[in-house]
This record gives structure tokens, sequence and C-alpha cells, in this order.
């Protein structure tokens, strides 16, 4: 059967960038278990590879319902496992790509929730960064490299 919340991420980015209607995936995920969750994403690798594609997905979804691009990113509309993200706590926070300094890494681990805490990865990986696209969002073009 393969790991459900991978193929359910890569689904949701397919359907977003074939302009289909994800809206049924996007209730699955919103109903996946934590327990569910956590235990497919069991290490760091799957969990950046469902985050990455989760982010692309809604970066091309949100960007095809809002034109405002000043509030797109601190807006939590990514619902996943009956909690509510937005794009910044999944770069920042999940991903961890602003953690280069021990001050930074502390406050985030201490203020995140503790579901954030349990998806989060352990080890920062910086050359995610580059397979985040913001582009969709700030120019209004479909990404040319969402997958994985």
């Amino acid at each position: 059967m393969g790991n459900f919340p991978i193929l359910l991420s890569e689904s949701i980015l397919l359907h977003a960038e074939t302009s289909k209607d994800s809206s049924s995936l996007r209730r699955e995920l919103y109903f996946i278990k934590t327990e569910k969750l956590e235990s497919y994403l069991d290490t760091d690798e799957l969990k950046s590879v469902f985050w990455i594609n989760i982010y692309n997905a809604y970066a091309i979804i949100i960007s095809k319902e809002t034109t405002e691009t000043e509030t797109v990113f601190k807006s939590k509309r990514i619902k996943v496992g009956h909690n509510a993200f937005s794009l910044d706590d999944i770069e920042f926070k999940i991903l961890r790509l602003n953690n280069r300094n021990l001050l930074r890494r502390f406050l985030d681990r201490s203020f995140c929730s503790f579901y954030i805490r349990k998806l989060a990865l352990e080890k920062a990986d910086y050359s995610l960064k580059t397979m985040l696209d913001r582009t969709p969002l700030i120019s209004g073009n479909l990404p040319n490299n969402c997958t994985m």
C-alpha cells in the first residue's frame, strides 16, 4: 500500500499542479489521525518529503484563491490532523529552516505546540529551502519544480 501520508501529499500536489479539485484529498488530510501521521513519518527524510509536498501544493492552491501576498504566509489555512498551519509554520517551525542560531532554536522549541514539535524535523537540512516554492504566491505563475 505504501506510505499513506506521502501518497496523499503527492496526490494533493499533483491535483494542485493540474488545477484539479483537491478538496476531498484535503479533507482526508484534515481528518488523518495524529498517531497515524507520526507512525508513517518516522524519519526526517519522510517528514521533509511530506511537508515539502504539502507546502508546495498549498502555495499553488492559495495563489489561485487570493491575490493578497502580505498575510498569505502567516494565515493558518493548511489543515493537517485537526490542526491548522501556515506556510511560515511549515517552513520555519516544522522544517526548521531558520534555526541557525541557538537562541532561535530554543525559542521555537519552547513556544511551539507539542503537535508541531512531534512532526518537526530533528535536524534542519538547509538544502530543503531550494525545494520550497514561493513563486506562485509572489508572481502568480505555476512552479516548474514542485515534486520531489
